[in-house]
């Protein structure tokens, strides 16, 4: 399959949850493979929360969040949806994280990073996706094969 090194996550695509999910699939699959931690970032407009996904060896999966690039107001404003949500706020104020146990629905976590980005009132905007291991190395994400639509059937009545 082709690989890329980095995803672009549209918001105003209904298919929004289905890459993130993909992107989730591929972390944990590297993690598998090299019983390493592998972190992807999702980035944000200017002023605005990024987020990583940390996947673990152990299995689990946590979603981070940092305030530093947001004002004041923002801050209070993600940190209490985000606290309201039962996300676990740091002990420093300056972020929060939401642990997935082993086994838990990608697509779970991917409708959860999802309410994430909007928390607030962030802009429903292009943010692309990159990852790394634990090495500090970009890793690939794997696209799916395309498809040749014209030669599928027709669905019936």
């Amino acid at each position: 399959m082709p690989t890329t090194d980095h995803v672009v996550l549209d918001l105003t695509d209904l298919d929004a949850v289905g890459v993130l999910t993909d992107v989730i699939v591929d972390l944990r699959g590297h993690v598998m493979e090299r019983d390493v931690a592998a972190v992807a970032t999702v980035a944000a407009p200017e002023g605005w929360h990024r987020f990583t996904l940390t996947a673990m060896p152990g299995g689990h999966l946590v979603l981070g969040v940092r305030f530093a690039e947001l004002t004041k107001s923002r801050t209070n404003n993600v940190a209490e949806a985000l606290d309201r949500r039962g996300w676990q706020l740091d002990e420093d104020g300056g972020g929060a994280t939401h642990r997935h146990p082993p086994g838990t629905d990608a697509m779970t976590i991917a409708f959860e990073a999802l309410t994430l980005i909007g928390a607030a009132g962030a802009p429903r905007t292009q943010r692309r996706v990159t990852a790394v291991g634990a090495d500090e190395e970009p890793l690939p994400f794997t696209l799916p094969e395309p498809t040749d639509d014209e030669d599928e059937p027709e669905p019936g009545p």
